[in-house]
C-alpha cells in the first residue's frame, strides 16, 4: 500500500512536471495563428522579420527610415558656443584633388601672371570718407569702430582693413544692449539691438542646431534661416578675397537679463514661461511668429548671429537688383529659362547692360561661386552701392541665412552662370587655384577664421568635406571653360566686354533695378529712462551716417493672384 502510495506521487509530480514544461513550450513559441490571436501574431512575425533585416548591411535596424516618414523639426538645443572645437588636423577632410584637372589647367594658365592681372582689377581703389572729402568736402565722423568702418567703405570692395573689422566684430559680441526692437517684416524673427553707443545691429536667434540639415521636401523660399550661415559666410567671403559681405559675429544672449529687460512694449507682451520653464518670445513677423515658433532659451540662454547694418541709403544710396539668374519661386514652374537653356548667357544676359560692359558679370560670377561653395539656393536679388558716381559698382554678398542647409547635396544650377558665361576674374581664379591644389585647403583657412568667433565651432564639420567636393568641381567647370573658350584670354579677365553691344558713359542708374523692392528703416534707439517713447523722431538718432538693414525684410505690394514669400519673395497663388 505504501508502494502504489509513492508511486502516485511520482506519477503526479512527472504529470505537472510535463503539462507546466508544455506550457511553457507553447508560451516561448509565440501566439498561435487563432483568429483571436491574429493580430498578436502578425505583430510577434513582424518583429521577428525587422530582426532578421537588421542583420543586413543595408538596413539600420529599428531606427531606419520608414517609407513616408519625414524629417522631425529638432528641439532648440543650448547655445553651443566652444564645445567641440577640434585642432583641424584631427578632422580628416579630404582635399578631393585632380591631379589631372591640375595639369590641364597650368597647361592654359602658363605664362598668365594671374597676380598681376589682379592688380589691375579695380583701378581706383578710394574710400567713402576720401571720396567726399574730395568731391564735396564733407568729413566724415570716426568716434567708434562703426563709424570707422562706415568712412572706409571702398568703391572696390566694402572693407580693406581685416584687423579693424575684427575690433567692430568684437564690439558687436560684448558691447552691452540699449534697446531692443522688432525687425518690421520678414517671415522670421529678427530684433534689431540698439548698443550703449547708440549704434544698432541686427539679431537673429538660433532656431536649431548646427548638425541640422533643410528637409529635402522643403522648397528653398520656405527653408528657416540659420544663424550661423551669416557668420560662416562672412568669414568666407573674407578668406576668398572678396571682402564684399557684411561683419557678423555670434553672441550668446540672456533672455531675461538682457532681451526682456531691455524690450520695446510691443516684444515685451511676446514673452512667456515654456511648460519646460525655459524664457521665451514670439516677436513679430509674417509666418513664423507664433506660440508653435517661438524662441525658448536654456533655461533664458540664446545663441545667435549679431550683424552690423550698412549706412542709411539717405546717406550712402545703393540699389536692389533683380538677378538675371533668379528662380521662379513656384511650386508648380519650378524651372526657370536659364535653368534649361545653356545659351542663356550668351542670348540674355551678355547682351543688356549693365552686364555687357565693365565689372558687373564677373562680380556676378564671384556671387554665385560663393553660392556654390555655402548651397545657397535663394540668391533673387543683390545690392551694390550708388555713391561713388565716375566708378562701376560691385555687388555686395547679403542675405546668405539659408546657406549651409545640405552637406550630400551640390545644386549645379547655382553654378550655371560660370558655366554659361564662362567668365571669371584673375584675382578670384588664382584664390581657388591656391585652396584647391596648395599647401592649405580652403576649409584649413575657413576653420581658423571661424575659431576666432564667440560662438566656435560656427560650422558643423560636415560641411567641410560638402565645401571641398564643390570647390573641387568649381575647378571642372573652369577647366571646361577654357577647353570650350579656346584659352585663357577668353574666359579670365577684370572686366567684360560685348563689342555688339554700345557702351553708354557710366551713369548713376544704369543698374536692372527691381522698382518693387521695398523701403527699409531700422527702429530709431529709444530712451530707455522713458519707456513710453517707443518710437521717437528721426531726428532723435545717432549722429553721423545712420544704420540701415541689409536685407529685403518688408513685404512688397503684392500684385493680383500673387502673395508674399518667405522674405518678400513672390510666388504663385496656384502653386
Amino acid at each position: 500500500m505504501n508502494t502504489l502510495h509513492f508511486y502516485t506521487k511520482r506519477i503526479f509530480a512527472l504529470v505537472c512536471l510535463f503539462f507546466f514544461g508544455f506550457l511553457i513550450l507553447i508560451a516561448s513559441r509565440g501566439p498561435t495563428e487563432s483568429a483571436d490571436a491574429e493580430f498578436s501574431s502578425k505583430e510577434w512575425i513582424n518583429q521577428k522579420q525587422n530582426r532578421e533585416y537588421a542583420k543586413h548591411p543595408k538596413f539600420l535596424g529599428p531606427m531606419a527610415k520608414r517609407p513616408g516618414e519625414q524629417l522631425s523639426f529638432q528641439p532648440q538645443p543650448a547655445p553651443a558656443a566652444g564645445i567641440g572645437l577640434v585642432p583641424y588636423s584631427e578632422l580628416d577632410i579630404p582635399r578631393n584633388i585632380d591631379e589631372e584637372v591640375v595639369r590641364r589647367l597650368n597647361v592654359h594658365l602658363n605664362g598668365i601672371d594671374l597676380e598681376k592681372m589682379s592688380r589691375k582689377e579695380c583701378a581706383t581703389n578710394t574710400t567713402l570718407a576720401k571720396y567726399w572729402s574730395d568731391t564735396q568736402g564733407r568729413v566724415v565722423p570716426q568716434k567708434d569702430n562703426w563709424e570707422k568702418f562706415y568712412a572706409n567703405i571702398g568703391s572696390c570692395d566694402i572693407y580693406r582693413d581685416e584687423s579693424q573689422v575684427q575690433d567692430l566684430l568684437d564690439d558687436l559680441n560684448r558691447i552691452p544692449l540699449k534697446h531692443v526692437a522688432i525687425m518690421e517684416g520678414g517671415t522670421q524673427i529678427k530684433l534689431i539691438f540698439t548698443f550703449e553707443n547708440d549704434k544698432q545691429a541686427v539679431f537673429k536667434p538660433m532656431r536649431y542646431g548646427r548638425d541640422y540639415e533643410t528637409d529635402p521636401n522643403h522648397f528653398y523660399f520656405g527653408d528657416f534661416e540659420r544663424h550661423t550661415a551669416e557668420i560662416a559666410t562672412f568669414h568666407l567671403d573674407k578668406i576668398l578675397g572678396f571682402r564684399r559681405a557684411v561683419p557678423t559675429a555670434g553672441r550668446v544672449v540672456n533672455i531675461t537679463g538682457e532681451l526682456l529687460e531691455k524690450a520695446e512694449k510691443r516684444l515685451k507682451k511676446t514673452f512667456f514661461v515654456s511648460p519646460a520653464k525655459n524664457q521665451c518670445f514670439v516677436g513679430k513677423c509674417d509666418y513664423y511668429c507664433d506660440t508653435t515658433h517661438a524662441i525658448c532659451g536654456d533655461p533664458d540662454l540664446k545663441e545667435g548671429s549679431v550683424q552690423m547694418f550698412l549706412p542709411d541709403d539717405t546717406s550712402v544710396p545703393r540699389k536692389h537688383n533683380k538677378s538675371p539668374y533668379r528662380r521662379t519661386y513656384s511650386k508648380k514652374t519650378q524651372l526657370a529659362q536659364w535653368q534649361t537653356d545653356m545659351n542663356y548667357c550668351e542670348a540674355k544676359v551678355k547682351t543688356k547692360m549693365p552686364y555687357a560692359h565693365g565689372r558687373s558679370l564677373p562680380d556676378f560670377i564671384d556671387l554665385h561661386i560663393l553660392d556654390y561653395l555655402i548651397g545657397n539656393q535663394d540668391r533673387h536679388h543683390y545690392e551694390t552701392f550708388n555713391v561713388f558716381d565716375d566708378m562701376p559698382p560691385y555687388s555686395m554678398h547679403l542675405d546668405n541665412g539659408r546657406a549651409f542647409g545640405k552637406t550630400k547635396f551640390d545644386d549645379e544650377d547655382i553654378l550655371m552662370p560660370l558655366k554659361q558665361c564662362c567668365v571669371i576674374k584673375p584675382s578670384t581664379l588664382a584664390t581657388l587655384l591656391r585652396y584647391y591644389k596648395g599647401p592649405k585647403s580652403l576649409t584649413e583657412t575657413l576653420h581658423e577664421s571661424l575659431s576666432k568667433d564667440a560662438i566656435a565651432p560656427v560650422l558643423a564639420y560636415k560641411h567641410y568635406p560638402a565645401m571641398e567636393r564643390r570647390l573641387g568641381k568649381i575647378m571642372h567647370s573652369v577647366l571646361e571653360c577654357l577647353d570650350d573658350r579656346n584659352g585663357p584670354e577668353n574666359v579670365v579677365m577684370n572686366e567684360f566686354h560685348n563689342p555688339k553691344v554700345y557702351q553708354f558713359p557710366l551713369q548713376k542708374h544704369d543698374e536692372d533695378e527691381d522698382e518693387t523692392a521695398p523701403e527699409q528703416h531700422p527702429a530709431p534707439p529709444a530712451d530707455p529712462q522713458h519707456p513710453e517713447q517707443e518710437h521717437p523722431g528721426e531726428n532723435q538718432g545717432p549722429p553721423g551716417l545712420l544704420p540701415k538693414p541689409v536685407e529685403g525684410l518688408f513685404k512688397p505690394v503684392e500684385k493680383p493672384q500673387q502673395v508674399a514669400n518667405p522674405d518678400g519673395h513672390r510666388m504663385e497663388e496656384s502653386a
